[in-house]
Formats: structure tokens, C-alpha cells, sequence
């Protein structure tokens, strides 16, 4: 919306609009807020996934071969092994590839996927703080409508 207090959506004047009109506008833009956030949520859970992997990898990094640990084959199937010197891993870049990546690379990667997500959750967050104007600008026109009706009804009385 350009306009500033009177509002105009994708150039039509909120003021020109029926209160219906201005209903529909206003239900239009509470989903698409709740679609964003559903995005949002869900750029964190991935953030915050890779921020786990980047830990678990420093973590293993730093432990010494030969410590006995459980290594997960599942979610729930977990088996006996030991660490070895680590030289490369393997990284999971999408959709079921995988490279293998000496560590300071993966640890790169990694950073570069954090930092890409992040850029997008920004932009994401400035979309919502767009659309919640969008959304107030519309609750004012509406206000505004109903005030006049009420003053229009009380003066037919």
C-alpha cells in the first residue's frame, strides 16, 4: 500500500473500496501473514539444523580416535563404534547428494547455507512488517467506513 494513512493496494484506492471489498482485502492479507510465518518457522528449524551439524561436526572434529561411541544406523537403531582421524565427511548439499568435503570445506559450507538462510528469513520478516502495514492501513479504512455509517444511521434517526 503507497499511500500513507489513506492506503492504496496495487494502486486501487482503499477509500474507493466497499466495506465487503475491504473484508476480502483484509482476510487476503491475514493469510498470506500466516503463510509467511509458516515460512519463517520453518527457515529457522533448518538455521537451527545446521547450526546442530556445525556444532556436532567441531565436536567430532575434537575428539580423539579411538573413542568409543554409538553411532545412529536410525532414529531409534543405534550401534558401538569408534572414532577415527578425520580427513573428510560427507555433506548432504540436497535432495539426497552428498560430497565429500575435507572439514574446513564442510565447515564453509556450512556457514554459507547458515548465512544464505538467514538472508532469506530477513527478507521474509520484511515482507511480513510490509504486509502488517498493509493489514493496519486496511483496518483503518474499515474503522473509518464504519464510523461513517453509524454517523450516516444515527443522522437518518
Amino acid at each position: 500500500m503507497a499511500a500513507e494513512g489513506g492506503g492504496e493496494a496495487n494502486g486501487i484506492s482503499l477509500k474507493a473500496l466497499s466495506f465487503e471489498q475491504l473484508s476480502q482485502v483484509k482476510s487476503s492479507i491475514e493469510e498470506e501473514l500466516q503463510g509467511l510465518q509458516g515460512a519463517l518457522q520453518q527457515l529457522k528449524v533448518s538455521t537451527d539444523k545446521l547450526v546442530i551439524s556445525k556444532l556436532a561436526l567441531e565436536q567430532v572434529h575434537k575428539t580423539s580416535a579411538g573413542t568409543r561411541m554409538l553411532v545412529p544406523l536410525t532414529s531409534s537403531l543405534y550401534v558401538p563404534g569408534e572414532t577415527t582421524e578425520l580427513e573428510t565427511v560427507l555433506v548432504d548439499v540436497g535432495t539426497g547428494y552428498y560430497i565429500e568435503k575435507s572439514l574446513p570445506e564442510a565447515q564453509s559450507f556450512l556457514d554459507r547455507k547458515i548465512a544464505l538462510i538467514k538472508g532469506q528469513g530477513t527478507t521474509v520478516q520484511q515482507t511480513m512488517a510490509l504486509k502488517n502495514q498493509n493489514l493496519q492501513q486496511t483496518l483503518s479504512v474499515m474503522r473509518e467506513k464504519m464510523f461513517e455509517a453509524q454517523q450516516q444511521m444515527s443522522q437518518a434517526s
